[in-house]
């Protein structure tokens, strides 16, 4: 079998490591961390237990379609309950709104807020739902190689339905005028790292993801989803390496033959890196075999960062969900 290194063990680095062992791959995957999941990682501090990462579970036809895949289903590694409410939203002090799982509970909620305002939601998130259709299936899932791939007629047919051209801060106003219900929707893209004037009107699938198939949570926190896909990767024979920071490579012509960590090397015929791209490319290959140079990372604007702090309390708060 072909020996394919994976760095991370992130959900990238494991859907990797599932899908190439299940090729009949030998995979080993190297984490620099003592715990697993990259991002989604668990920390554990006396009595407390914090997700690192994710706080909440969105699009799960694509997790379905992963386990399935591989004759599985999300259920046979964890539970899931859909939230009701799906979160809280503070607009300020004294100013919060709890987003009800039901679509229609929500369009009656911001028909209060302003005249028209539900049905309004109901034609935005049927656009919605045609990008996200669209989007997912027919983008998303492509490998990425070539712009040929997305030559597909109905991408084609559909490029204005899919509002490429437009921002989603002035599609939304296009149905809203509402500040409150135009903040409420324009959040689910943050998660990309651009503000909402920045960003293609395309991404209102996130609202959809988010408003229509809900908002879900499963039993013992989100890193109930990488233990699930760790499990899955130990039944297909996918080695597991913890505390293995990856330094360097070793090559033979353009083919890496070791991959170097601060323990040991390990041989392969192929690397799929899951660390970040610039990490990477910067630090780890050398410059001859770089993709970009420092001057042009430095010319990137990069998504914004966050400070986090995860903290116990040993009582239940009263003005918390």
């Amino acid at each position: 079998m072909s020996r394919v290194v994976v760095i991370g063990s992130g959900f990238a680095g494991l859907t990797s490591a599932i899908s190439l062992a299940h090729e009949g791959y030998d995979v080993t995957v190297l984490e620099k961390n003592d715990s697993l999941g990259g991002r989604a990682r668990r920390l554990k501090i006396e009595d407390f237990t914090f997700d690192m990462g994710p706080s909440w579970y969105w699009m799960p036809d694509v997790f379905d379609n992963f386990f399935r895949k591989f004759g599985k289903s999300t259920s046979d590694y964890y539970q899931l309950d859909r939230l009701d409410p799906s979160y809280r939203v503070y607009f300020g002090k004294d100013d919060l709104m709890d987003v009800p799982a039901d679509v229609n509970e929500l369009a009656v909620q911001l028909e209060q807020m302003e005249t028209g305002a539900g049905s309004a939601l109901m034609k935005f998130l049927d656009q919605a739902a045609y990008k996200y259709e669209v989007g997912i299936n027919d983008l998303v899932y492509k490998p990425g190689r070539s712009l040929l791939e997305f030559a597909d007629m109905r991408v084609v047919k559909g490029v204005f339905k899919m509002d490429l051209f437009q921002s989603i801060s002035k599609h939304l106003r296009r149905f809203f005028k509402n500040k409150r219900i135009i903040q409420l929707l324009e959040f689910p893209v943050l998660f990309l790292g651009a503000l909402p004037e920045k960003t293609p009107a395309l991404y209102s699938l996130m609202n959809y993801a988010d408003l229509s198939l809900g908002t879900w949570y499963p039993k013992g926190g989100m890193n109930a989803v990488v233990k699930g896909m760790v499990e899955l990767a130990n039944e297909l024979g996918v080695d597991i390496r913890l505390n293995e920071e990856v330094f360097s490579f070793s090559f033979s012509g353009n083919q890496i033959t070791l991959v170097h960590t601060n323990n040991d090397s390990f041989e392969c015929d192929a690397v799929v890196a899951g660390a970040d791209y610039h990490h990477v490319d910067q630090h780890l290959l050398p410059e001859s075999y770089r993709n970009y140079s420092d001057k042009y990372w430095k010319s990137r604007t990069l998504a914004p960062s966050s400070l986090l702090f995860y903290i116990g309390v040993d009582k239940q708060l009263p003005n918390l969900e």
